[in-house]
């Protein structure tokens, strides 16, 4: 299947720091800055949960195995992705929620090829 790469993603990885008063902080930091994709949106989901409804949206990104460096591979939980990109800077701490989509698994395809990412949006979080 061909595949196009006409989409851009932003890839970040959580690391925690401390404050000058010691506190954990979360911080992102870009592992892939605006890599072209191929997006496929797969099954979306609503659930009941406590008395709330609760919806997902699973979207499987693909990129060139290469755009990710050896030593951040795989991308895990502690990964996500943001798309669309229009009007992120590098390194964006706080996108729009409706943004963000947290990484489930990655899988290389091919030998080397090309890197499948899938991903779990909720489409329910509030600011």
């Amino acid at each position: 299947m061909q595949r196009r790469y006409d989409r851009q993603i932003i890839i970040q990885r959580k690391t925690v720091t401390q404050s000058g008063s010691g506190e954990e902080v979360e911080t992102w930091a870009d592992l892939c800055y605006k890599c072209l994709a191929f997006v496929a949106p797969t099954k979306g989901s609503e659930k009941f949960a406590n008395p709330e409804n609760v919806a997902s949206q699973e979207t499987t990104f693909t990129i060139r195995f290469h755009e990710i460096a050896s030593a951040s591979r795989p991308l895990g939980p502690e990964d996500r992705i943001i798309y669309p990109v229009d009007g992120i800077a590098a390194n964006a701490q706080s996108p729009a929620w409706n943004l963000v989509h947290d990484i489930i698994s990655s899988d290389e395809v091919g030998r080397q090829v090309d890197l499948s990412i899938k991903t779990l949006r909720r489409a329910d979080v509030t600011t």
